[in-house]
């Protein structure tokens, strides 16, 4: 593939409507335009899925350019920096096993034993500095992540083990291994589908925090591979026996320079402009990968989550462009880095923050891919147990959609945050969408739903009335949280 220069992919900007120079005027629009122009997501996530981006891999020359055409619309849309700047560095560093000295070898009872090769048989989960890590130890099966979580006293002795799971499991599920001794974790994966999507989402090597005081909410806290089918065939036999594995790891480390962007709307009320009402979205995705049938090697991420980014910047341009609804609290636009390598931006941003989390008086991610028709439910994430998820109930129920609610889980940068005190939830748009039928929404959503696919593109047939209810939706609860802030104390 050929090289890009900064230059050739800001040529694209003459081509956006929505896309003005850094210091043009922002004129509101007539009161009775559409609240969220879908004029406005098609020119942002046109450029943000460009393949001049190269997919946006975290802390690439794509994403550079993705985060500074953020700047400049928020510098157009006249918000403010935080801290004395958009840009917020996340210290990260790249790290490349070497073919040669990474492996995993099962080993049998009677001294036979079996070599597998990185990413034809297995992957690295990721992790951090202390878990990025090779292990051994003998195998035992434990299930999957409900049976370990739901009947952690049913776990057998785990004591220098290495735990053999069903699926793959995340850190609440991990951490009970951890502390019943595993060393490590063996996830099975027995679809070639499925470990092909696995792979193509950590690709081939990994990023992690390198400050090790930061927690991470997304990495379990013992190491832990993926395996193949054929590998996880040879696993469950190995472990009837009593057998063993040993992964090693050899690792290749480098700076890697990324940044989330944080920008500000100050509130119109004096007494409520100290506290703020917070939009998230990632604009990193996946980079170059394997070659899908269906396109090519340029992991655009349309929907995962340029879509999202768009709809944080539509919104900051109509809270920006109408004045009679200005809301009274400030609007903080946080945009992650990181995400899709473990929600790398959004832990560091926790653990640093330029504005003190106690300050947030709510907070509402957009990272759910690209609804292609109007949704009339939604699951909101993070809602269980939090007033704001109540609140998103009566805000659906007012425009005649519904709302299901379900406890906060680490699948997208809203999670840190509720970790940590902050009224956090994650809009997740729900079939079948509005005046269509069941069977037509599915057929629907299979024709555009290519998450982690290279297929993810922007594509100009896509129809964008479900990105702007999406958009609308939380706005609307937004809205609702400015003018009733007692119902999130």
């Amino acid at each position: 593939m050929h090289r890009f220069s900064t230059l050739s992919v800001f040529c694209l900007l003459p081509l956006l409507s929505a896309c003005a120079p850094a210091g043009r005027p922002v004129r509101p629009r007539p009161a009775h335009a559409p609240s969220i122009d879908t004029l406005t997501l098609r020119a942002h996530t046109f450029f943000l899925a460009h393949d001049l981006l190269r997919g946006r891999a975290t802390g690439s020359h794509g994403a550079a350019v993705a985060a500074n055409y953020i700047v400049s619309e928020c510098r157009r849309l006249g918000l403010e920096p935080v801290g004395g700047s958009f840009m917020h560095a996340v210290p990260l560093e790249l790290s490349v096993p070497v073919a040669g000295g990474t492996a995993l070898t099962v080993f049998a009872p009677n001294g036979d034993s079996a070599r597998f090769t990185l990413q034809r048989d297995f992957v690295p989960t990721g992790g951090t500095r202390a878990s990025l890590r090779g292990f051994a130890g003998q195998l035992v099966w434990v299930g999957g992540a409900d049976e370990i979580r739901e009947r952690p006293e049913a776990l057998p002795t785990l004591s220098g083990a290495v735990a053999v799971t069903a699926g793959a499991v995340r850190r609440p599920a991990a951490e009970i291994l951890a502390r019943h001794g595993a060393v490590g974790m063996v996830h099975l994966i027995a679809d070639t589908g499925t470990y092909r999507l696995h792979t193509a989402s950590r690709g081939r090597d990994f990023l992690v925090l390198t400050d090790t005081t930061v927690r991470s909410s997304f990495f379990p806290p013992i190491p832990a591979v993926i395996a193949g089918p054929q590998l996880s065939r040879a696993l469950v036999a190995a472990a009837r026996r009593g057998g063993t594995v040993r992964v090693t790891l050899d690792l290749e480390r480098r700076p890697v320079h990324a940044a989330n962007i944080a920008c500000l709307l100050p509130g119109a009320d004096e007494r409520l402009g100290d506290t703020a009402l917070v939009f998230t979205a990632h604009y990193d995705h996946l980079g170059i990968g394997t070659p899908d049938e269906r396109s090519d090697s340029i992991y655009n991420g349309f929907s995962d989550n340029a879509a999202g980014v768009a709809m944080l910047l539509a919104i900051a341009e109509e809270v920006r462009n109408t004045p009679e609804r200005a809301l009274r609290h400030s609007v903080l636009f946080l945009f992650f880095t990181g995400e899709e390598r473990g929600l790398l931006g959004s832990d560091y941003f926790v653990a640093r923050p330029p504005v003190p989390l106690s300050r947030m008086r709510a907070l509402i991610n957009l990272d759910a891919g690209a609804p292609p028709a109007r949704p009339w439910h939604w699951r909101v994430a993070g809602g269980t147990g939090n007033p704001l998820g109540a609140l998103a109930k009566d805000v659906a129920a007012s425009h005649g959609w519904s709302v299901t609610t379900s406890p906060a889980t680490a699948n997208s940068d809203y999670y840190p945050f509720a970790q940590e005190g902050v009224a956090s939830v994650f809009i997740i748009p729900r079939l079948p969408y509005q005046g269509l039928s069941a069977d037509s929404s599915q057929a629907l959503q299979r024709r555009w739903d290519r998450y982690h696919q290279a297929a993810d593109e922007f594509y100009e047939e896509f129809p964008f009335a479900g990105l702007q209810r999406y958009a609308e939706f939380a706005y609307l609860l937004a809205l609702a949280v400015d003018r009733n802030p007692g119902r999130i104390e």
